[in-house]
């Protein structure tokens, strides 16, 4: 993860950009555990607002794959085409707990 990068294409200090992906991390769980929720209910209007939401925050940090895939969640959900849901929600709850676990990694090594 180019944490200079993000900080450029963002407009911040590159300092900045920690608090921002400390912020990331406190608030998208939510998004997370209702995706999950919904998807395991089939709640297709749940699915497509946590992925609505998951899209912007991502798409925000430049996380461009990530935020693709939640709207092609959004699209199905929108859609209510459940079978498609089930092979894409699961990889996608993948990513977000790999992207996760590489931003902690980034906030744990943070300079000072």
């Amino acid at each position: 993860m180019d944490v200079k990068q993000i900080a450029s294409r963002l407009g911040l200090e590159e300092n900045d950009i920690y608090d921002v992906l400390e912020l990331f991390i406190q608030t998208v769980p939510s998004d997370l555990m209702k995706m999950t929720a919904a998807f395991n209910n089939q709640d297709t209007v749940q699915v497509g607002e946590a992925a609505h939401s998951l899209k912007g925050s991502t798409g925000t940090l430049g996380f461009m794959d990530i935020s693709k895939y939640a709207q092609l969640i959004m699209k199905q959900s929108r859609e209510k085409r459940i079978e498609e849901l089930t092979q894409t929600v699961p990889p996608f709850l993948n990513q977000m707990k790999d992207l996760f676990l590489e931003i902690e990694e980034v906030l744990k090594s943070r300079q000072f």
